[in-house]
């Protein structure tokens, strides 16, 4: 299995260690450069306007609120040690403490989180980051998908482009259907996320797929947002037909992460879960 085209950076620059590397607000600067993002774009994700970043980033405000900053800190998704570098200035600038118990809870790895939940479902799952990249595979969805260990180690793991393969597509029946289902779910669900460097390599590379710029096109975004189950049938080569349903959860209060399960559709394929030992729910949950 291939995937020409389809990889890319995290949108990280080459950036410089700024001069003012102790100052809150040249370290603000430096960690929005390192993402690619303008002040506007940080202002936007951090909810804030772009002359208060300014003027915090250039010394001109001197006492932004712990609320702030930890709003800034998460639109730059900056964590160990550069969150607590961040930290440090933060307290050196206004005299206060930056973390706080809520915070604390932001630095658990939601990314392990998922991927030790999802390797401890009986039911085949995978979990997906917020731009749909996907993070971990169990084994009956290895199975399930017919997926190639050795190739899943070297081609890009976006969900869409997974359906948008030609190798796959013709698994899934009807693919258009599903496709144009899945492509107005993941432009409800990356709305707010259009502005980050990777969302716009991501969109590029996907847009080289067989059909994808025509699809894409004209699948707009559901305005209510997508339902939180939908079925789908496809073709195993061992199994034969499969009808499928989706089950999406999502972590309270997170929503960087979240895990797809597949479980029967109707009485044939709920047999056919059976004999692959699939039938059962483990006793973990999110």
């Amino acid at each position: 299995m291939t995937r020409g085209g389809i990889g890319y950076g995290a949108g990280a620059r080459d950036v410089s260690v700024p001069r003012r590397q102790d100052e809150f607000g040249g370290l603000i600067a430096f960690y929005r450069q390192r993402r690619g993002l303008s002040q506007g774009q940080l202002a936007h994700a951090a909810r804030l306007s772009r002359t208060y970043i300014y003027h915090l980033e250039t010394g001109q405000r001197q006492a932004p609120s712990a609320r702030v900053a930890r709003s800034i800190l998460r639109a730059l998704e900056v964590h160990g040690d550069d969150r607590r570098r961040l930290a440090g200035a933060f307290a050196q600038l206004t005299g206060l403490p930056l973390e706080d118990e809520a915070e604390e809870l932001d630095l658990l790895d939601q990314r392990e989180l998922a991927s030790l939940l999802v390797h401890n479902m009986a039911f085949p799952a995978h979990s997906l980051d917020r731009l749909w990249n996907v993070s971990a595979w169990n084994d009956p969805a290895m199975r399930l998908f017919e997926l190639d260990p050795e190739a899943l180690g070297t081609h890009h793991r976006n969900l869409l482009a997974v359906v948008f393969d030609t190798a796959y597509r013709a698994r899934f029946r009807p693919w258009e259907t599903l496709a144009r289902r899945l492509l107005a779910d993941f432009k409800h669900n990356t709305r707010s996320v259009t502005y980050l460097p990777e969302y716009r390599d991501l969109w590029r590379s996907l847009r080289t797929l067989p059909d994808f710029r025509r699809i894409a096109d004209s699948s707009d975004a559901s305005a209510t947002g997508p339902a939180p189950s939908f079925i789908f049938q496809m073709r195993h080569s061992r199994l034969g037909p499969l009808s499928l349903r989706t089950t999406v959860t999502v972590f309270s209060g997170a929503s960087d992460y979240s895990i797809v399960t597949y479980v029967p559709g109707d009485q044939q394929t709920l047999a056919m879960f059976a004999t692959q030992g699939w039938q059962a729910w483990s006793n973990t949950s999110a």
